[in-house]
């Protein structure tokens, strides 16, 4: 039986606990943030992220992304850098093939512009068929193949896309 999405709202600091678990249950023990990562991402006030909920207002998807900063300028926040960085994307594995990832995209590259970013970019399992199609679809392009990115010694496909 396939779950509704009843809305795609922002992620914030009360929604950190949901979304490591969700993220626990979305990949392996090696590839996952712990839950002080995720308390720190969705805290900062460059977080761009959202949650999909489903009919019975369950986490079903997250989508973690930052504006991107130059943290090399010392104290602050750093310059603004026009891009934008998706971290991580998780679906429930009952609630796939949904299209709760594509309106998390889409939420996020939304938010991205508010926030005036022009290109969003992102890494991806080489191997991860399904989300490498996904963001193929979506606009992306892979720009570079990183080597032994995972912890799992997989290659990342690092993918781009300029926001309109």
């Amino acid at each position: 039986m396939a779950m509704e999405t009843v809305d795609v709202l922002p992620l914030n600091l009360l929604d950190a606990y949901a979304c490591w678990e969700l993220n626990r249950r979305c990949f392996p023990e090696r590839e996952t943030y712990d839950l002080a990562t995720f308390r720190v991402l969705l805290d900062s006030p460059d977080s761009v992220s959202y949650k999909a909920l489903d009919g019975q207002r369950r986490m079903v998807g997250f989508l973690v992304g930052l504006v991107d900063r130059d943290a090399s300028l010392g104290r602050g926040r750093g310059q603004l850098l026009g891009s934008g960085h998706i971290i991580a994307v998780g679906v429930a594995p009952e609630a796939r093939r949904q299209g709760h990832a594509r309106r998390l995209l889409e939420a996020a590259e939304r938010g991205f512009r508010r926030r005036g970013i022009t290109i969003v970019h992102l890494e991806v399992h080489a191997t991860n068929v399904a989300a490498c199609q996904l963001y193929t679809n979506a606009g992306y392009s892979v720009t570079q193949r990183l080597a032994r990115y995972y912890a799992d010694g997989d290659d990342a496909l690092k993918m781009v896309k300029a926001l309109a």
